[in-house]
């Protein structure tokens, strides 16, 4: 188990140095402030005081998706265009375990972005948005960083397997938004759609944040236990599917081939 974690360890500080020579990963951190000023606007507005809070949620919700839709998600293929995909099959170590590593620190970037809406919500409009159940929003938050994770492990498999990648991630994002609930609620949803905002964490994620911060968290141990199973579930595939690669390039002698 110590090795396994080192070696997780190890891919995420990799990751961090490829993220130092390549700033285009910091970009989300650029775009939150001005997702955030946008709601927040339309919200104090509409004088309705009561949705300060979910306009400082959302963005933060946008940032750990696209980290792992846009950025995790491109981990393989990157490393395949690059060069850096037989050096890493040709370890002696589990391919997932670095994939692991490297989503990881993505993902964590991602994170930065609550607290990014945080401060541009005190800062630019001079709202501190108050949470009433701490405890439960940081586990909340924690939960939804591990679910990212495994999320964006399975994105990785799809998407390096994928023969569309660009059409792929362009078409991932705003139907997430819709179905996790992530700027409304799902109730403002047709009633046929609903089920299927279930089965996307960030519905979970959203509305537990959402009831954290007004206090009214009251079945919060069922959706923390819902947004982990939804994550393990995630990486699980998102495992299977990176071992599926290497089989796969392994047995057609394309390790190398960019």
């Amino acid at each position: 188990m110590t090795s396994y974690l080192r070696v997780v360890w190890q891919a995420f500080l990799l990751q961090a140095a490829l993220a130092r020579r390549g700033p285009q990963n910091m970009l989300m951190l650029l775009v939150t402030p001005m997702q955030t000023a946008g709601l927040l606007s339309l919200t104090l507005h509409a004088h309705r005081p009561d949705a300060v809070a979910n306009a400082v949620i959302a963005p933060g919700l946008v940032g750990l998706w696209v980290a792992a839709l846009d950025y995790a998600g491109r981990v393989v293929p990157e490393d395949q265009w690059a060069g850096r995909f037989t050096p890493m099959v040709a370890a002696p170590v589990p391919l997932t375990l670095v994939v692991a590593g490297r989503v990881a620190a993505v993902v964590l970037v991602g994170a930065v972005a609550f607290a990014e809406s945080w401060l541009v919500a005190a800062a630019g409009f001079g709202r501190v948005v108050t949470v009433d159940e701490p405890g439960v929003f940081v586990l909340a938050v924690a939960a939804t960083c591990l679910a990212s994770v495994g999320t964006a492990m399975l994105l990785s498999g799809v998407i390096a397997l994928s023969r569309a990648r660009d059409v792929l991630q362009n078409s991932l994002s705003y139907p997430f938004y819709i179905l996790g609930g992530v700027v409304f609620p799902i109730a403002v949803l047709p009633l046929w759609v609903r089920p299927l905002s279930r089965l996307v964490f960030l519905s979970w994620s959203a509305q537990l944040l959402r009831d954290a911060a007004h206090g009214t968290a009251r079945h919060w141990p069922l959706s923390l236990a819902v947004i982990l199973a939804l994550g393990a579930a995630a990486l699980a595939g998102g495992m299977w599917l990176t071992r599926r690669i290497v089989d796969v390039a392994r047995r057609k002698g394309t390790v190398g081939y960019a």
